[in-house]
């Protein structure tokens, strides 16, 4: 009888400890803000905007890789450590073809050693 209380108990700490660790494990580490950034320019022009890369956790965030996916987006960071509770900014510019008309939808990435591991800003807007 014994045994199967102490193992009863043993069950209960283990689901315990995993449910803890699944909440624990979604948390973010950092964020872009603002993740998402609306524009509208003419024909023949480009667009640049400054978002920031905040570090949540109490660990220092290193920015290993900024991308994305075609030439027309660039992102620029004057440091790649973060600091808790501090943030840097990441310049965004967005140069699109000249023939390009229309409603755009971009994104750029970055990775990072924070949870998740890579996060996109995305821009929105109408080249016309």
């Amino acid at each position: 009888m014994v045994a199967h209380k102490n193992i009863s108990r043993l069950i209960a700490l283990a689901i315990v400890t995993f449910s803890f660790n699944c909440k624990t494990a979604d948390k973010k580490t950092y964020a872009i803000i603002p993740s998402v950034v609306h524009f509208s320019i003419p024909r023949g022009t480009s667009y640049e905007t400054t978002v920031y890369v905040k570090n949540l956790g109490s660990d220092k965030l290193i920015i290993s890789e900024i991308a994305s996916a075609c030439g027309c987006m660039v992102g620029a960071l004057k440091d790649s450590i973060v600091s808790s509770n501090d943030s840097v900014p990441l310049r965004v510019t967005f140069k699109p073809n000249p023939s390009d008309t229309g409603e755009m939808f971009r994104f750029i990435s970055v990775r990072t050693n924070g949870r998740p591991p890579i996060q996109s800003v995305e821009l929105r807007g109408t080249v016309h």
